[in-house]
């Protein structure tokens, strides 16, 4: 039989006096190899996945890190919005001044694209039923055009 390993601890004189302070003989809470349980069961066997490979893993995919965006400015966005269109409208002008559309009085030019009202009346008549607002309509920055 192998020698019992010696284990860490406090010296001999030490061990006494801890001892007959505590009133019984002190129990480490250190945990050596010869004096817990073996393992009997063996080591577990667990399938390797998508995320054990080096290359053809989608984790990076899944990284939230990669999903920060810097901030949105919401004002200089809506004055994007509003330089677009007015470069739209004008381009709109200059298309119906070329083709020869244009009013000669200088009266403002309509709308170029599909009529659309938005009035609160029905289309089957005048059953009393209210047409219902277009969604991103009810509150627009631009307000009511």
């Amino acid at each position: 039989m192998p020698p019992k390993p010696k284990h860490r601890d406090v010296a001999g004189f030490l061990s006494r006096v801890r001892n007959f302070l505590l009133g019984r003989t002190h129990k480490t809470a250190h945990r050596f190899a010869d004096m817990v349980s073996p393992r009997t069961q063996p080591p577990p066997n667990i399938p390797s996945g998508p995320t054990q490979s080096l290359f053809a893993n989608y984790y990076y995919t899944r990284d939230p890190r990669r999903l920060v965006k810097p901030f949105v400015d919401v004002v200089q966005e809506h004055k994007k919005m509003l330089t677009a269109k007015v470069k739209e409208e004008e381009a709109a002008k200059k298309a119906q001044a070329k083709s020869g559309d244009a009013p000669k009085d200088g009266s403002p030019i309509p709308p170029v694209g599909p009529k659309t009202t938005d009035t609160n009346e029905c289309d089957e008549g005048n059953s009393g039923a209210k047409k219902l607002p277009t969604p991103g309509k009810v509150h627009s920055w631009e307000g009511p055009h």
